[in-house]
């Protein structure tokens, strides 16, 4: 099965400045997931989608592909990374007459994910043959502990009347963790989204699921790395 992995990775990032490239433990930071889509020989194509000729060229070192650099309208803050990954794919296509069979995208922000996250989740995609699969992480709370604040009051988000249920009685909540998404290309195009109906959801531990875009993250990504090498 012809698998592209999309890797986007653009400039001007506000949170961390040159966030896609600074040093993380040595190597720049979207280094860490292209070794990993590489090594994991599970792709057809690693692709990055960059803006920017700097981030294209260490994307290069590192044993991806840069095709193309992406039009400034998709390197917006408010560009959502599925039209980037859309974008791709029309590129391809228009420039190649290639239509993988399954798209993957892996954001750089997620560092600590493994090969082996991204072997397994392909082989559940294969076997279950799902429209998609998308890597989450339990949280630690549970619906009826949940609140928003408006206007300094807490609102519920569980209208479960009942709010004292034991934590033995309620379903556990999982949060999208932005590390591995993988979907059905003929699919993804339609809905424009990786969050197609039927989507399973591959649990990774909390270690591994760090997601950064502030410098409290990066902090955070810091200790887990150590952490998991002396697991």
């Amino acid at each position: 099965m012809s698998i592209v992995c999309v890797i986007p990775a653009r400039s001007g990032s506000k949170g961390i400045i040159n966030k896609n490239i600074i040093d993380f433990n040595g190597k720049p930071l979207i280094a860490w997931t292209i070794e990993a889509a590489v090594v994991s020989k599970q792709f057809s194509r690693v692709i990055v989608s960059t803006n920017n000729i700097k981030i294209a060229k260490i994307a290069k070192k590192f044993g991806a592909e840069v095709p193309f650099l992406r039009p400034k309208t998709l390197a917006n803050d408010n560009v959502h990374a599925s039209k980037v990954v859309m974008h791709t794919l029309m590129w391809l296509k228009k420039n190649e007459n290639y239509i993988p069979k399954a798209i993957a995208m892996l954001l750089p922000t997620s560092p600590l994910r493994e090969v082996k996250h991204i072997k397994s989740i392909i082989n559940i995609f294969k076997k279950k043959n799902v429209s998609s699969v998308i890597s989450v992480e339990a949280l630690s709370k549970y619906p009826n502990n949940l609140r928003y604040i408006v206007n300094g009051k807490l609102i519920k988000i569980d209208n479960e009347k009942n709010i004292h249920h034991q934590r033995q009685n309620q379903k556990k909540l999982y949060a999208v963790n932005g590390s591995i998404f993988l979907a059905n290309t003929k699919k993804f195009i339609k809905k424009k989204t990786f969050h197609l109906p039927g989507a399973l959801g591959y649990e990774m531990n909390v270690l591994n699921s760090v997601d950064i875009n502030e410098k409290k993250d990066l902090d955070l990504a810091n200790s887990y790395f150590k952490l998991i090498r002396y697991i």
